[in-house]
Parts: C-alpha cells; sequence; structure tokens
C-alpha cells in the first residue's frame, strides 16, 4: 500500500500505537520532531549521492554517523543538513514537505524523554522515508540510488 507522503508513515504509526494500547509514543511533539529531521536527514543523504554540485558526495552522511542523536543535538543536525541541501543544490523529493516537517513540529521540552527514545524516532523516520521512495519512485536514480543511504 503506497501512500503519499511521508507524515502519513507517522501517521499510521501513531494509529497503529493507539490499536495496540501503547503509550502513544509518536504523538509526542519531541518525538515527532526527532522522526521528521530523521527523514530529511535520509532525504539529504539519498540527494547528496545525486548531487549536482558534487557527484556521490557522502560528506553528511560521514558527518552524521559521528553525531550523537540526542534531543538537544536535533536542531544541530536539521541545520546541517539544510545546510548540505543549500551547498549541494540538492534535488530532494518532497522537498517542501519533509524539510518544513522538521522544521514546524513545535519545540517543545524533552521532560520525561530519554536519548534513546529520541534515537529510535530519529531512526523510524530515516527507515520510513527510504519505504517511502521505495513505495513511490519517481525517477530511476531514486529507486537504484546504490551508496545514498540504502544499506545502513
Amino acid at each position: 500500500m503506497a501512500v503519499e507522503s511521508i507524515k502519513s508513515y507517522l501517521e499510521n504509526r501513531i494509529k497503529s500505537d493507539k490499536e495496540s494500547d501503547n503509550v502513544d509514543f509518536f504523538t509526542k511533539s519531541a518525538i515527532q520532531k526527532a522522526y521528521y529531521i530523521g527523514a530529511y536527514s535520509r532525504a539529504v543523504i539519498q540527494s547528496s549521492y545525486n548531487s549536482e554540485v558534487s557527484k556521490n558526495n557522502t560528506t553528511f552522511k560521514k558527518w552524521l554517523s559521528n553525531q550523537i542523536i540526542s534531543f538537544k543535538n536535533l536542531d544541530r543536525i536539521y541545520e546541517m543538513a539544510f545546510r548540505f541541501e543549500q551547498k549541494l543544490c540538492l534535488k530532494i523529493r518532497n522537498n517542501s514537505e519533509v524539510r518544513t516537517l522538521a522544521h514546524e513540529v513545535p519545540n517543545s521540552k524533552s521532560t520525561g524523554i530519554s536519548n534513546a527514545k529520541v534515537s529510535f524516532a530519529f531512526v523510524a523516520g530515516f527507515d520510513d522515508y527510504q519505504k517511502f521512495i521505495k513505495e513511490n519512485p519517481s525517477n530511476k536514480n531514486e529507486e537504484t540510488n546504490q551508496d545514498g543511504g540504502n544499506n545502513d
């Protein structure tokens, strides 16, 4: 079942949580922010590989692999992803959606949310963006991307 936006993946996770009587994990704005920044990071990694400015660029991917995924670090990750998007003139599919969602989720307090939970949400968004691209291919490069973060 193909969905039309990355936001739909999060909505499906929230619906699944409610059906299984979980704690509404993905309804917390701090978790949603981590989820969307994870998706945006995946989008930047994939697009960097196909950059017109620097083909096969893996600089952001390498930078991200050395970062601690924590609530305090999310804004820094977003800012670096945005810088790479601008610097490499990336053509991110649905960039306005994924970037806007990552940027506009309200910055709430992370009280009671561990770094492990933030990391989990980040990775969930990172993985869901890849599923979204595979289910909704727009061109051959995105579908068969060799090193754009598919094998992590």
